[in-house]
């Protein structure tokens, strides 16, 4: 068999390169399993890109609202998914888990977002907590998921229009990627990074934070599906 695959790989130089690099894509894989979240990272902010250029919009803005909107929903799915795998009603969960994957994880929405502001050079960050209370309190009103940011600065559309024009196309790359729901967040959270850094220069960081997170925290409680 050994002497088979020599033959072969021998007769097809070609074949030989593409298992070499596809084994040593699978031990990065396994050296570094945020990899694949980074790789479809970049291929969300591609698509989102190209999504929002085919409407005529290249403003930052409409940018860092889509992919938020993307990042709180797949952190509320997420969320569900975990709890469903462990038999609990979604409740006992959901709260908790939300939690951790926007503000409290090591890779947390909030962590990676501030990360990139930081790096753009913010000095003053949005509250997490006085934004996700908002959220709370505008649940069933007219304020649900419209970011409190100046006019100027506001995205073409809603995030929930965004998501519910994105999400369906999304999913399969995002599945595609990352087939652990544990990492979706991740994915989209590190894409909000990579909107922040385009937005250099075009978009006050604080702002673009602000907006990101206003965009993102309402779609983490939104009840809505988009299959």
């Amino acid at each position: 068999m050994a002497l088979l695959k020599k033959l072969l790989a021998f007769r097809d130089p070609r074949r030989a390169v593409r298992e070499s690099l596809h084994r040593q894509a699978i031990e990065r894989t396994r050296l570094d399993p945020l990899q694949s979240a980074r790789a479809g990272s970049r291929e969300l902010t591609r698509l989102v890109a190209e999504y929002l250029q085919s409407r005529g919009d290249t403003r930052p803005e409409s940018m860092l609202c889509a992919l938020g909107a993307v990042a709180g929903f797949a952190s509320q799915v997420s969320a569900r998914t975990n709890a469903f795998a462990h038999g609990m009603p979604e409740r006992d969960l959901l709260s908790e888990d939300l939690h951790l994957l926007l503000f409290g994880m090591e890779y947390s929405l909030w962590g990676l977002v501030a990360g990139a502001a930081r790096h753009n050079g913010c000095f003053n960050f949005p509250e997490p907590a006085e934004i996700w209370a908002h959220v709370g309190k505008s649940i069933g009103t007219d304020a649900f998921g419209v970011p409190r940011v100046p006019a100027q600065h506001a995205a073409r559309e809603l995030p929930a229009d965004y998501l519910r024009a994105l999400w369906p196309m999304l999913k399969p790359v995002i599945i595609r990627y990352c087939s652990n729901p544990a990492h979706w967040p991740i994915m989209a959270s590190l894409a909000v990074q990579q909107a922040l850094d385009l937005g250099q220069g075009r978009i006050d960081p604080e702002m673009a934070m602000r907006l990101a997170l206003e965009s993102a925290l309402p779609m983490a409680r939104l009840h809505a599906d988009f299959s």
